[in-house]
């Protein structure tokens, strides 16, 4: 069945248009416009009509259908006058809107006269041509009505009629039409089975409160009927969601909102519909029940838990007062705000991973996971297996299905490699390749598998050492340092370690009311922490578990470190730095610092007046 049809006047068109479209090889069905009963174009199926003058003015007029004028090209007119000219010199021109106007023009080059009248229904169309006639007009052009009444008044006439270029011109607009219609169709369908199969509800409505849009999930939380209710005002059917005009009335999005609809609790959020973004032409509430949004939160929750691929410490949580930690805290937070790796150095104990998943919950990755490992926990074969996975029948004892790795895992995260230095060399170039394309195969299998992850690597050895002696690739080397943060041992920061002993007192002591003086915090001052922040909160927990007394004086406190294990603990600040910093690197300190000497030195870990020896080095100055 054709979807664009011809709607005539009368039957006399019919057979030439219906050959001119065959001509055309156009798909075209044609039939008569019966004005008592319009619905019958509609019977029809087809979705565009042609139709030309009066009758296209009434389908307009009756139907909600797109209608295509059949337009009158100048050529045809042109050809038209010359077989009137032929008649008579007076010529008469009417018709509707779509006649071409401005014919007058023509009167010296074709040597005659033309006078064009138009109308704008068949009454007024009489009453003009009885005018021309009065007026001593030879001969009519016109259509098929205004020909046929000039025939009754026995005046000479020409009838325009359809040429393959009407027609094609017209079937084209048409056609254009057509694949919007069904363009917007097959999307409308699309989005109706999107919202039907969702278990979010969805309502629009327009300016005036009138339901537009609808879905199932909607309509269940009424009642089981799932009748149309589109065109029904919505404080009739949800009269719990009145809030959605003030909506269109200010223009104001109003989000997670709790709303009782029929005994159910519903989050709901109502947005306003805006044209052009400015003016407001409606506006959409969706919601879903508490109870289905709480059980799927339970859900994800349970799944990242299991696995563990999540972050749990902000900087919130880093506990100071000393100026050190306060410009590692202000240089970590601009890291977190760039995608660029991260190399964190310190000490055992100093809280490499508390700052990595601080910077990682500061960046926009934040909802994304956290994957950490250490690479010196593992032995090298299954270090390889964990970061990279592997493929089914890989290796002996391999999961029958492969297994994904961390890479994989962390996935739009960031997945942070602790101990770093310890990683094998024949590993690090499988590594350096990962951090240069962002793609990883897994063992045994030949597939390439894009990843988007941010590294962030720590280690408390010193790694420019490692690489002098060729016991870590340098290029790798470069790659992981580009943006450092050196974190300082405990005993260069000492004026954190009240603070730190108030928190760790707060978790271990918190059942006993125990002092402890000042003698004794100056005792801990004074000792050296090797393990760092790690050997002072085990410290603690330990007095709070062995010491019987209320009162923690120096005596107590000495006799307890003087069982404290001594080691030999790794100067970051005054250790010889046998690899030279480069330009890159110098750059890249002062970027980041906003052309701060004092934060660049610190992320450098040189004194200010090297930083200033090496901006001279390389121009930067």
């Amino acid at each position: 069945m054709p979807h664009i049809y011809y709607a005539a006047y009368n039957e006399d068109l019919i057979p030439l248009t219906i050959q001119i479209f065959k001509d055309l090889g156009k798909d075209v069905g044609a039939m008569v416009y019966d004005h008592q009963n319009p619905q019958k174009l509609l019977e029809t199926g087809a979705k565009v009509f042609l139709s030309r003058g009066d009758t296209a003015n009434r389908i307009r007029s009756k139907l909600d259908v797109p209608v295509v004028e059949i337009p009158i090209p100048f050529d045809d007119m042109i050809k038209c006058l010359l077989e009137a000219s032929k008649m008579g010199k007076n010529i008469g021109v009417v018709g509707y809107n779509n006649l071409l106007s401005g014919l007058e023009l023509l009167n010296p080059l074709l040597n005659i006269n033309i006078k064009q009248v138009f109308a704008n229904n068949p009454e007024e169309m009489l009453n003009k041509i009885l005018q021309l006639k009065n007026e001593g007009i030879d001969v009519i052009v016109g259509g098929i009505y205004q020909t046929n009444v000039a025939k009754k008044l026995n005046i000479k006439n020409v009838r325009i009629d359809f040429s393959h270029k009407a027609l094609e011109y017209a079937y084209n607009e048409a056609e254009f039409i057509l694949e919007t219609i069904l363009l917007n169709n097959r999307k409308n369908e699309e989005l109706k089975a999107i919202l039907d199969t969702t278990k979010e509800g969805y309502i629009a409505i327009d300016k005036k409160g009138i339901i537009t849009l609808i879905n199932q999930t909607s309509l269940k939380l009424i009642s089981n009927d799932v009748s149309p209710l589109i065109g029904t005002p919505l404080i009739d059917v949800f009269p719990e969601l009145k809030h959605l005009m003030d909506i269109v009335n200010t223009g104001e999005e109003s989000l997670q909102d709790i709303v009782r609809i029929n005994e159910t609790d519903v989050l709901c959020n109502m947005i306003p519909l805006k044209h052009n973004k400015n003016e407001v032409i409606g506006a959409i509430a969706t919601f879903n029940d508490i109870y289905t949004i709480t059980k799927g939160e339970r859900k994800i929750r349970n799944k990242i838990l299991n696995k563990g691929f999540y972050a749990t410490y902000k900087f919130t949580d880093i506990k100071y007062t000393s100026r050190s930690i306060k410009e590692c805290i202000s240089n970590a937070k601009k890291f977190a705000v760039s995608d660029s790796t991260v190399l964190i150095l310190g000490e055992t104990g100093v809280g490499k991973e508390l700052f990595a998943q601080s910077i990682h919950n500061e960046s926009y990755r934040k909802h994304g996971p956290f994957v950490a490992i250490n690479c010196a926990s593992l032995p090298e074969n299954i270090l390889e297996s964990e970061l990279f996975g592997y493929e089914e029948g890989a290796f002996t004892g391999a999961k029958k299905n492969g297994k994904e790795g961390l890479f994989e895992l962390a996935h739009n995260g960031t997945i942070f490699l602790d101990e770093i230095s310890e990683m094998p060399l024949s590993l690090q170039a499988r590594f350096l390749r990962v951090l240069q394309e962002r793609k990883v195969m897994r063992l045994g299998s030949d597939q390439i598998i894009p990843i988007n992850v941010r590294v962030i690597s720590a280690t408390n050895k010193d790694i420019k050492n490692l690489v002098y002696s060729k016991k870590f690739r340098d290029d790798l080397f470069y790659r992981l340092n580009v943006l450092t943060l050196n974190i300082p041992p405990l005993r260069d920061r000492k004026d954190d370690i009240n603070v730190l002993i108030n928190n760790f007192c707060k978790t271990y002591i918190k059942n006993r009311n125990i002092s402890i003086q000042n003698d004794a915090i100056d005792i801990l001052k004074d000792y050296k922490w090797p393990g760092n922040i790690r050997q002072l909160k085990n410290f603690i927990e330990k007095l709070s578990i062995i010491s019987n007394s209320n009162i923690i004086n120096a005596q107590i406190v000495k006799n307890m470190i003087s069982s404290e294990p001594e080691f030999e603990t790794t100067d970051y600040t005054n250790k010889i730095i046998k690899i030279p910093i480069t330009k890159e690197e110098v750059y890249e300190a002062l970027s980041i610092s906003n052309g701060n000497k004092m934060e660049a030195a610190n992320m450098l870990g040189v004194h200010r007046s090297t930083l200033w020896r090496l901006m001279k080095k390389y121009d930067l100055c």
